[in-house]
């Protein structure tokens, strides 16, 4: 069976197409910079060289043409009835927590969402009807990025505001990064050689979003996101947690509307809002080996919130086998994961530094121990595959809608 995944940003649609006989990638790629300037796409196909076609794409719709076009041009398919199945990423379903075949009903929800995910959702809609329009013959299914947080325990997710919030509104700590948690600790438990019930691990999924997340025994009890995507770390363009009691006052100083303090949040803070450079942390890390000052202000504090959760994730955990680091982020930065690590070996935690330099140069290794001989806790960077776990989410519940059928 043949299963398109689609994983869309407000500027971008990523995409990976499976074989699922055997889990193989036939072809993925990156359509960026859609609706801008210099928008191009970048595909490679199964035992090929990546290919890159720079065109104009203005709007998500003709995102969708292009790769359609691409696929049954130079791709592994004649006819767009060969996708069985069309998986859509989604940040949050509402009232859907599981993989759900997607109708009227379920992209209603998805809107009534968009003002907790400005960033994602409106995207998100609009390519879910736009793709639905061109492949109506596929079975579409939504799959949620917070499904994995599920067990998240109430104690962890409550906020502190009046009970009504958490028992009527369902305010609550949701987390996010669920299918590249769920991927990276059952790598880290076969890499290993123990059961994942056996394990406390720490997964830090940092790129241009980031969180943190304690699993116990495969199951998530904690993270640092919340019921929206800005909360916790320091992030690319995203503020991570700060004062309430800041926000009226921002809003009063500067006449701010609702909207404009969103997009401040969302959009204009983080590493770009502090370095007053880029969001881009090779740039801010170059910046800083230059001793620009704010570069090094904005790459000290992104560390340092990741270093003091992995402290709180440590107690919550009360112990760690394995501390994960995955995300762009995560995976190709040397000096984030040396200065996260720095200062914690009497807790365990003492990286290889040869080895950590020459692992960001060598990401083709799914699985790379950093950890020093004289670290008690593995130090593990693994390279996350969250569309694999989709697509193994998608190919469960079409079996079932088939099964069902059958009936």
């Amino acid at each position: 069976m043949k299963i398109l995944i689609l994983n869309n940003g407000s500027s971008s649609l990523k995409y990976n197409l499976f074989e699922m006989d055997g889990e193989r990638t036939l072809m993925s790629g990156t359509i960026d910079r859609i609706g801008l300037d210099r928008s191009n796409h970048l595909y490679e196909l199964e035992g090929s060289s990546p290919v890159r076609r720079d065109l104009p794409v203005n709007d998500h719709g003709q995102a969708l043409d292009e790769l359609f076009h691409v696929l049954m041009e130079f791709g592994p398919i004649s006819s767009l009835d060969e996708l069985r199945v069309i998986g859509h990423r989604v940040a949050h379903g509402g009232k859907f927590k599981d993989p759900v075949r997607i109708n009227p009903d379920v992209i209603s929800e998805i809107r009534r969402m968009i003002p907790f995910f400005p960033l994602h959702h409106p995207a998100i809609a609009l390519e879910i009807e736009e793709c639905m329009q061109r492949v109506p013959n596929s079975l579409h299914i939504a799959v949620f990025d917070m499904t994995f947080h599920k067990t998240i325990p109430d104690v962890a997710a409550i906020y502190g505001l009046p009970y009504r919030y958490f028992s009527e509104k369902g305010y609550r700590r949701i987390g996010y990064h669920g299918h590249s948690n769920e991927y990276v600790t059952s790598k880290a438990a076969v890499f290993l050689k123990r059961d994942i019930s056996e394990l406390k691990l720490i997964s830090c999924h940092l790129g241009n979003g980031c969180s943190i997340t304690a699993v116990d025994s495969g199951r998530s009890i904690d993270t640092t996101m919340g019921m929206t995507s800005v909360e916790g770390l320091i992030m690319g363009t995203r503020s991570g947690s700060i004062d309430p009691g800041l926000i009226p006052v921002i809003m009063s100083e500067e006449g701010m509307t609702s909207d404009e303090l969103l997009d401040m949040l969302y959009r204009k803070s983080g590493l770009l809002g502090i370095s007053g450079l880029s969001r881009d942390m090779r740039e801010i890390t170059k910046a800083a080996a230059n001793n620009d000052e704010r570069a090094v202000l904005a790459l000290e504090a992104f560390c340092y919130k990741i270093k003091r959760s992995i402290g709180s994730m440590l107690m919550v955990l009360g112990g760690c086998d394995a501390l994960i680091f995955t995300g762009g982020i995560g995976l190709h930065s040397d000096v984030v994961r040396e200065l996260v690590l720095r200062g914690s070996e009497r807790l365990g935690f003492s990286i290889d530094r040869n080895i950590n330099a020459d692992c960001s140069k060598n990401v083709n290794n799914e699985v790379v121990d950093i950890s020093s001989t004289e670290s008690s806790t593995r130090i593990l960077v693994i390279k996350t595959f969250e569309e694999l776990v989709m697509a193994r989410q998608c190919l469960k519940l079409a079996i079932g809608i088939e099964n069902h059928r059958g009936v």
